[in-house]
């Protein structure tokens, strides 16, 4: 995900990134798409609330598919697993760090989300 920013981004720390891994996996859900016995995309998330909110809802940390496999239904799949895993709570989503937002944007309105809000960045050197 990281090659595929628009702009740049911190560097991975690999300890800090193998714990919320990990941690998403013990606390979470983590979902794997495999395609001939290849990894192709995963989505991670995990039962948690907002911050003016004790109301849990179900949002992801990340959610992946390799470039050459998003023409393929790998990505639907995760999506409607997550959602399903979330049955009866809000399901929170969301797209950060990559281009192609209105493709991405159309991507989870057909999978019956609505957009709220957008993140903006400013690198302020």
């Amino acid at each position: 995900m990281h090659e595929e920013a628009e702009f740049e981004l911190g560097a991975i720390d690999s300890k800090k990134l193998s714990e919320a891994i990990l941690s998403i996996m013990k606390n979470g859900i983590v979902f794997l798409a495999v395609e001939d016995g290849q990894a192709v995309g995963s989505i991670g998330g995990t039962y948690t609330s907002e911050w003016w909110s004790e109301e849990i809802i179900f949002g992801d940390l990340w959610f992946y598919v390799y470039k050459d496999k998003r023409s393929t239904k790998a990505g639907i799949g995760l999506i409607r697993k997550f959602i399903e895993a979330g049955k009866g709570m809000k399901i929170k989503l969301g797209h950060i760090y990559n281009g192609d937002l209105d493709r991405k944007d159309k991507f989870y309105e057909r999978l019956g989300l609505q957009k709220a809000g957008s993140t903006y960045v400013k690198e302020n050197m």
